[in-house]
């Protein structure tokens, strides 16, 4: 008796995130996808500083119940492939477990960082494959694991969620000048408040997590900040924009710092109009002043929205650009082939 490839795959699996996009993708490539949501099992950070606490109190004993969950579903269906995004709650002892139990073991890890809740570096070398969404980590990830344990795997774009909502968006009816879609950061808030003092005729729009609070009374205080949209809230609210920033978290302490995130994908394939911060990453991904656009200082992003606001019929033909280039070509189901055709090596 044969069987499809299974894979027992584990993370959050809200519509948008990179495990739905990935699980659906696989599906579509033939696999056999079993989820296990950790949220389920409470494995999950909490926002505030009080669920930070109560998470923290309440964390082993949610991570013992997940890892046995996932033990269990291992002994029963015994999957060909156990993949994990961020590997949240999962220990070395914990992968020595499924290996035994006839798995391959695969990280796919989305983030520019690892010091997260949960999250244990030393399990890394339980991985047969670890898939980073990060070019600045393979050196240090190589030098960690064996260069054939390492893969390199942008990110991508959920085609169930991030797509168009309206079928067209006549200059009228656009709901913002200016747009930022992400949680804050002190080095967001920096840039769009440099683009806000320059333009105090341009509407802002921030939607995100932790913006109110921290905006105080600068340029940024008369914007619209409706909190998080999610799913087609979210594309919509990007496509309902005349310009979307792509601006990341910033730099850390380590010196990493994104180049590139879901976001520069996700606006192309809503259809929002695109500029990304400038660096070789987005310009391997897309054509600066064909499909998007970029900018390196506060000066250089006021100007360009300046000079896009003015130029609709310019803006449309390059969200089509960038759409075209993007769609389907940087989704999660593409993304779900690359990973497959690494899994061969293993």
């Amino acid at each position: 008796m044969s069987r499809r490839p299974l894979m027992l795959f584990t993370g959050e699996f809200w519509a948008g995130a990179s495990a739905r996009g990935l699980s659906d993708g696989f599906r579509d490539l033939g696999w056999a996808v079993q989820e296990v949501d950790q949220r389920d099992f409470g494995v999950k950070r909490g926002k505030s500083p009080v669920l930070r606490i109560a998470s923290r109190l309440t964390r082993r004993m949610a991570e013992e119940a997940y890892r046995a969950r996932l033990l269990e579903e291992c002994r029963v269906l015994k999957p060909d492939i156990f993949l994990t995004v961020k590997g949240v709650g999962i220990t070395a002892d914990f992968l020595q477990e499924v290996r035994r139990a006839g798995a391959k073991t695969v990280m796919y890890f989305p983030d520019f960082h690892f010091d997260h809740p949960g999250v244990s570096v030393e399990s890394f070398a339980g991985y047969d494959l670890f898939v980073t969404t990060k070019t600045f980590q393979l050196d240090y990830l190589e030098n960690l694991l064996g260069p054939e344990h390492v893969a390199y795997v942008p990110h991508g774009f959920s085609g169930c969620v991030h797509e168009p909502v309206y079928s067209n968006m006549p200059e009228s009816d656009f709901e913002a000048d200016v747009l930022h879609a992400g949680n804050h950061s002190a080095w967001k808030q920096r840039w769009l408040e440099g683009a806000a003092a320059a333009l105090p005729d341009a509407s802002f729009r921030v939607v995100g997590n932790s913006w109110r609070e921290n905006a105080g009374g600068g340029p940024l205080a008369r914007s619209d900040m409706p909190g998080p949209r999610l799913g087609i809230g979210y594309a919509g609210a990007i496509q309902a924009a005349r310009i979307n920033i792509a601006v990341h978290f910033g730099p850390t302490a380590s010196g990493w710092e994104d180049r590139v995130s879901t976001r520069t994908f996700e606006i192309p394939a809503c259809k929002g109009f695109m500029l990304h911060i400038d660096n070789e990453e987005v310009r391997a991904f897309f054509e600066p002043g064909v499909e998007i656009d970029v900018f390196s200082t506060p000066e250089e992003l006021a100007d360009k929205i300046g000079f896009y606001l003015a130029r609709p019929e310019l803006r449309a033909q390059m969200i089509e650009r960038a759409y075209a280039r993007c769609v389907p070509a940087y989704s999660y189901a593409a993304r779900a082939k690359q990973i497959a055709d690494q899994l061969e090596t293993i």
